[in-house]
């Protein structure tokens, strides 16, 4: 980092009363005044110029790249008074704010760094000051406003600024006293992103994002944090008991050095009536507290321990082991011809493929069990691949209109999971605020959130992003995250970080139905203590950092099935569910070949898809996000330009009655 740009003195106040009368108030340049109460109004400002040199206490990187990309900005310098992303000082809790993005604003940020087009300085003492001096061939303006270079200033939705400035005519000078107030706060600030700067000087033949993605990775997290995040993970820890220590434990908790994080785990830890024993310690009940987390935070504590290969889990009283040897196999046939009988039931609702389904939802209900380990996949992926594969297990995304079985789905699997019913997370509780409250308790069960709207869906799509590619830490366990919705896909960032599962089904459960379920339920169905108890024996093995987050889980099951001396059903999911059906697949042949409701044909090296305007806008969304990764494609209002056609075609194959046509339209496309 370039340090020490000057000694600063803001101490100093200067005064220039005669000058600004006699520049401003002569005849020359009169003030003006502009309320920011809508976007206009800020951009009414800001365009049109093409340097600035800027003040601000926060600025958004996201709009530092807006003026070069829309506004045409060529050369940018800004003093940043607190911090990008509204965090604290230090240069590390930047590259927290940057962390919190995707990799590729770091690194175009980095590339205009490395031009010297863009420079942001990070002062030795918080200033507030906001003020813009803008600069084009033929003017020059000074702003002195209460706005932010933010997104929420330049938005002017959730508050009002106001602003004076004035404008000089080309080849007039600015004036002295501007400068010489700017150089003021320029003073002893030093250059953020100066040590990635070097870094990628000095490591040009390496992978620039793996060098931005280590950069970033190296930020140290806020002190305070840390503490907090400390505090309950040993707690955590500390609940994972020998199954045969029967007493009530008390938990000893070493509170943080800091006073503002020991205040806050007080705080937190309230409820619990802890007593405190000694200046920096205090106690809690291992009941109470994991009581606590379920009341609060709505989920049970799971606990894993390799070295005892046992998993553990609190609900409303001590902690109960949930991994046990397979006993006579005639006890775990009855078990899993409960699974079984669970499945079946899709044979009361209207399928168009009631196998397909079946291997769907089994696909789901593997996924649950494993969702428990995602955290030590993760740690087999890291070991394994290092920094340059930094997403996690993806997390599982059940889709299809209601009366599909997705909630019941949800609390058979967790009955399963935790041998009592328990209902799924609500939609209200899938926000950023609170996923990342529940994944502080360290607990390894799994968030479960029924029925999510698409709307939350697209606004925590950072979560989905920076959940396990930057959140995550080695040393603390992270819950995986599952979600049931009626939004029929995710957009294409999603594809490789969800695993999407459709439940194709329709129920309009009847009497004799109702009663099949509740005597599913009301078994006492313990096929997860065995599954689990298998799982651990294979924790450690190197197959974990596989590209089928469930390849252990399908082996772990079918031990089970060998164990039980029963065949595996016809309907058991062998590979991903992606490889064995593919609905978005079925979706375009039906859109095609049966509705004749689109239209291909080639262009040169590309294939255009042509939807009939009797398909909404959205229907096209949906089609768009069904199309494998492999596909290039690009969007034209209702039309996909295909710029692999070859792959296009592979995957959507021929109808029947046309054999030859279609290969023999894209022959010898690209």
């Amino acid at each position: 980092m370039e340090k020490d740009l000057g000694a600063a003195n803001l101490s100093k106040h200067t005064q220039h009363p005669s000058t600004v009368q006699g520049e401003l108030l002569g005849g020359l340049h009169l003030l003006q005044t502009q309320c920011i109460r809508q976007r206009k109004d800020f951009e009414n400002l800001f365009d049109g110029f093409s340097t600035m040199q800027a003040i601000s206490y926060v600025v958004s990187p996201d709009l530092l790249l807006e003026f070069f990309d829309k506004r045409g900005y060529t050369e940018i310098e800004v003093v940043v008074g607190e911090s990008l992303s509204d965090i604290h000082k230090q240069a590390d809790i930047y590259k927290q704010g940057l962390g919190q993005k995707e990799v590729e604003v770091t690194e175009r940020l980095a590339v205009m760094v490395e031009k010297g087009t863009l420079r942001v300085l990070i002062p030795n003492r918080t200033i507030h000051t906001k003020l813009y001096i803008l600069q084009r061939a033929d003017a020059i303006r000074v702003i002195q406003t209460s706005a932010n270079l933010t997104k929420t200033a330049q938005e002017a939705i959730r508050q009002i600024n106001y602003a004076w400035y004035f404008d000089l005519p080309v080849g007039y000078p600015t004036p002295a006293w501007v400068s010489q107030d700017y150089e003021t706060h320029r003073q002893g600030c030093s250059l953020f992103m100066g040590d990635l700067k070097d870094l990628l000087g000095q490591h040009s033949d390496m992978d620039r994002k793996q060098l931005i993605e280590a950069w970033l990775k190296g930020a140290a997290p806020e002190d305070q944090d840390v503490e907090i995040g400390r505090v309950f993970h040993e707690v955590s820890v500390s609940l994972a008991q020998p199954s045969d220590v029967k007493e009530e434990q008390v938990i000893t908790v070493r509170l943080p050095e800091s006073i503002k994080a020991r205040k806050q785990v007080e705080r937190l830890l309230a409820p619990l009536k802890h007593e405190v024993t000694s200046q920096n310690q205090l106690q809690v009940k291992s009941s109470a507290y994991i009581q606590y987390v379920y009341e609060t935070r709505h989920i049970p504590m799971m606990t894993i321990s390799q070295e005892r290969q046992e998993l553990q889990l609190g609900v409303d009283g001590p902690m109960i082991t949930l991994s046990e040897a397979p006993p006579d196999p005639t006890l775990v046939s009855k078990a899993l011809e409960g699974v079984e009988a669970y499945l079946h039931t899709i044979d009361s609702g209207v399928s168009a493929n009631p196998p397909s389904a079946k291997t769907s939802m089994f696909e789901a209900l593997l996924y649950v069990f494993f969702a428990p380990f995602a955290h030590w996949h993760m740690l087999a992926r890291r070991k394994r691949y290092g920094p340059t594969d930094a997403r996690g297990p993806r997390f599982m995304y059940i889709y299809g209109p209601s009366q599909n079985g997705k909630s019941t789905f949800l609390r058979f699997a967790l009955k399963l999971l935790t041998m009592r019913n328990m209902e799924p997370l609500p939609c209200k509780n899938f926000t950023k605020a609170s996923i990342m409250s529940a994944a502080l308790m360290r607990t390894a069960f799994p968030l479960v959130f029924d029925d999510v709207d698409s709307s939350h869906i697209q606004k925590l799509e950072d979560v989905f992003k920076l959940y396990w590619e930057r959140w995550w830490s080695p040393q603390y366990v992270s819950p995986q995250i599952i979600i049931t919705s009626n939004a029929a896909r995710l957009k294409d960032w999603a594809k490789s970080r969800v695993e999407q599962i459709n439940f194709d089904v329709q129920f309009s459960p009847n009497e004799a139905a109702r009663e099949k379920l509740g005597k599913l339920f009301s078994e006492d169905n313990q096929i997860f203590r065995w599954f689990s108890y298998i799982y651990l024996s294979h924790l450690s093995d190197d197959e974990l950092s596989s590209d089928d987050d469930l390849r252990l889980a399908r082996v772990v099951m079918r031990e089970l099935y060998e164990h039980a001396r029963r065949p595996l059903p016809e309907f058991f999911p062998d590979e991903p569910i992606e490889k064995l059906y593919d609905p978005g697949l079925r979706d375009w042949r039906d859109l095609i070949y049966e509705l004749h409701l689109a239209t291909i044909r080639p262009d040169g090296n590309r294939a255009i898809v042509t939807f009939l305007p009797i398909i909404q806008r959205w229907e096209v969304n949906d089609y768009q996000g069904s199309l494998p990764q492999a596909i290039k494609y690009r969007r034209r209002g209702n039309t996909l330009i295909i710029e692999n056609p070859n792959q296009f075609n592979k995957w959507l194959g021929q109808p029947a009655q046309a054999r030859g046509w279609f290969s023999r339209l894209f022959k010898s496309k690209g």
